[in-house]
């Protein structure tokens, strides 16, 4: 079975960047906000311009990261960094059912967490980038992630 999914426009205190604020675009990447042709890219914005999310949503994965089974390569190769079991946490998805990963990890002595969520017929991860502030706690992350999979809209192409 194919899906297909609707991202939000808004969660939380954040909203779909907007022209010239995508961080997809300064990486050379580029927004796509249409997961049904390619992984979609999207940045999201707070209000008070001081924090902002990198996510990924893919259909259809090759990768099924709800499997408690599923093993650290396949983890880390999606996060982008080294996971091993005892470092990755889970968390509730809330409502929307699957496996909410997430990781502290450090780059050049600065600390980020990342949250994958999966569910079998939908992979997304997330990323904060913070411009000023403490920086978030995977269990932080994973909450404002949890309310990004509220939002989120997966269902099969009928």
């Amino acid at each position: 079975m194919r899906y297909t999914a609707e991202l939000p426009t808004v969660f939380d205190d954040y909203r779909l960047a907007g022209p010239g604020e995508s961080l997809w675009d300064k990486t050379g990447i580029g927004e796509n906000l249409d997961p049904t042709t390619e992984t979609a890219h999207a940045t999201y914005v707070r209000s008070d311009g001081k924090k902002s999310f990198i996510i990924t949503v893919d259909l259809d994965p090759v990768a099924d990261v709800s499997d408690p089974g599923e093993g650290d390569d396949i983890v880390s190769t999606i996060l982008g960094t080294s996971v091993d079991s005892d470092e990755a946490k889970s968390y509730d998805p809330g409502p929307i059912e699957g496996k909410l990963l997430c990781v502290q990890y450090a780059v050049a002595g600065t600390t980020s967490s990342r949250c994958l969520w999966g569910n079998g017929t939908a992979l997304v991860t997330a990323q904060p980038v913070v411009t000023s502030g403490p920086r978030p706690t995977p269990e932080q992350t994973a909450t404002e992630v949890r309310s990004f999979l509220g939002e989120l809209h997966v269902h099969p192409v009928t």
